[in-house]
């Protein structure tokens, strides 16, 4: 019953994701195989590429909110590792961020119907049946000007390029909270994303990643498997039902110590190749705040990553209990 299901659901977004975009069928068929997605990459660096962008930045050090980044360190720790850690938000654009945080709605468990102020939580909590795992921000890409400036910055636009090559292109932002969780979630097909998996977002991604609250081993750590965008087994390549596999089974073919367990204070980023087998611990105590920054060589329709939602659908929990 439950593959069945699971089945159905994976049928369904499948199906979903190619009416909107036809050459997402092309992407979820041959963009896990290696060979394959560095053939497309090649191909398509001879085509000249006209992409919606803001204007970027001279790639210069002085003009980077992130002067003590090295591009070229930090792509080729991308390349051998598959991601980067230690990239630092600056507490001004931090500061700025949590403000925002503070001030916009979050939607919990995504529905538009359910905002909410985040110093709203336990009266909303009151009102739900069933605890939600996340609650997401809408329209930060046009909302919140101190995070385009991370994403314009020079320098996070350079790894971006230097890594995806020069039709890189930035494609939303996901901002939300995942909270500590204990048994099912009314949004329980988000906490598959605490379970090791690799994304098929495109042939090439990024994600440049921060914490915004205080992340230890006991709230929402993020693992990554070190190398694991070059190497995997044929059957988890070949698996088109699900990307997903038990730590157990990951430890067979890779060695313990390429699990890497990231934690950090508020403003600790990292940069994260898709491919890499990765997951998002469910929080015991503290609830985590997240950011990713997502860039990829296409823009499909539909896939802007959480970001956006038609403004005159959000509502607060509290419109919602009076209509």
């Amino acid at each position: 019953m439950h593959k069945t299901k699971e089945f159905s659901r994976k049928f369904s977004y499948v199906a979903r994701a190619t009416l909107e975009d036809y050459r997402w069928l092309l992407l979820f068929l041959i963009g896990r195989f290696e060979l394959l997605r560095t053939v497309y990459l090649f191909i398509s660096s001879f085509k000249i590429r006209f992409v919606n962008q803001t204007e970027r930045l001279p790639k210069t050090k002085s003009c980077s909110l992130f002067t003590n980044l090295d591009a070229n360190k930090v792509v080729q720790s991308l390349r051998a590792d598959g991601i980067f850690a230690g990239i630092i938000l600056p507490e001004q654009i931090l500061n700025k961020i949590l403000h925002y945080v503070h001030t916009y709605d979050c939607y919990a468990g995504g529905k538009t119907n359910m905002g909410f102020k985040i110093s709203e939580k336990d009266e909303i909590d009151q009102i739900c049946t069933q605890p939600f795992y996340t609650a997401r921000y809408y329209n930060v890409s046009t909302s919140c000007s101190p995070i385009m400036e991370v994403v314009n910055d020079c320098l996070i636009q350079e790894i971006a390029t230097q890594y995806l090559g020069n039709h890189a292109q930035y494609n939303g932002t996901s901002l939300y909270w995942t909270f500590p969780l204990e048994g099912t979630s009314s949004d329980a097909d988000q906490q598959h994303f605490s379970k090791f998996h690799y994304d098929i977002d495109d042939y090439a991604c990024l994600r440049f990643c921060f914490y915004l609250s205080k992340v230890t081993a006991d709230s929402g750590a993020h693992v990554c498997i070190l190398g694991s965008h070059k190497k995997k087994s044929l059957l988890h390549t070949l698996n088109f039902f699900t990307r997903i596999q038990s730590e157990q089974e990951l430890v067979k073919l890779y060695e313990r110590e390429r699990f890497m367990t990231l934690t950090g204070d508020v403003g600790f980023g990292f940069i994260e190749d898709t491919f890499c087998f990765h997951r998002g611990i469910v929080p015991r105590k503290q609830p985590r705040l997240f950011l990713q920054l997502h860039f990829s060589v296409n823009r499909y329709r539909g896939a802007q990553y959480h970001d956006y939602r038609d403004p005159s659908t959000l509502k607060s929990f509290k419109q919602s209990k009076l209509t």
